[in-house]
């Protein structure tokens, strides 16, 4: 497979975060490849070097869900996003990290990688839904998720910048 990663290497400044200006990602893709080739979206931790985090995408939802399971009895029942997501809308953020948080405590391993990958996850659409948090208003999570991992550390970080 070939995998395209585009990177903000940069922190984006908090006023822009407010803003609901969506940044736009062009790929063309020829004719001859467009009947075996689906374009994704993927978020991943600037350290990760491989494609692995699917949120988004287009075609047969079952096979994506056993592609993204960490053994055959869980699934990544929030995977894919539905079309209908709008990245720009702070509520569909709040949905999917609900949706998360509901999976990551009822149906995932505590001691798997798949629980670090779901924590991580939900930090990040906790915050989509939350771009202010942990300042402004923002409900309580489930304390059973830890306030631990490379985004949501990084995130608060910035508070001291």
């Amino acid at each position: 497979p070939m995998c395209l990663t585009v990177c903000f290497p940069r922190t984006f400044p908090r006023h822009l975060l407010k803003r609901t200006d969506p940044i736009h990602i062009s790929v063309s893709i020829d004719e001859e490849y467009g009947t075996f080739t689906t374009p994704v979206i993927e978020v991943a931790a600037p350290d990760l070097r491989c494609c692995g985090s699917l949120l988004h995408g287009s075609g047969n939802s079952d096979n994506v869900n056993q592609d993204m399971s960490y053994d055959n009895e869980t699934t990544i029942s929030f995977l894919p996003l539905p079309p209908s997501f709008d990245y720009i809308n702070q509520a569909d953020w709040q949905t999917v990290s609900h949706k998360i948080q509901e999976w990551l405590t009822t149906e995932v391993d505590t001691e798997s990688s798949l629980w670090t990958w779901g924590r991580d996850t939900f930090w990040l659409t906790f915050v989509g839904g939350y771009p202010s948090f942990p300042l402004g208003k923002w409900p309580m999570w489930d304390p059973r998720i830890p306030l631990e991992g490379s985004f949501i550390e990084k995130w608060l970080e910035r508070l001291n910048d």
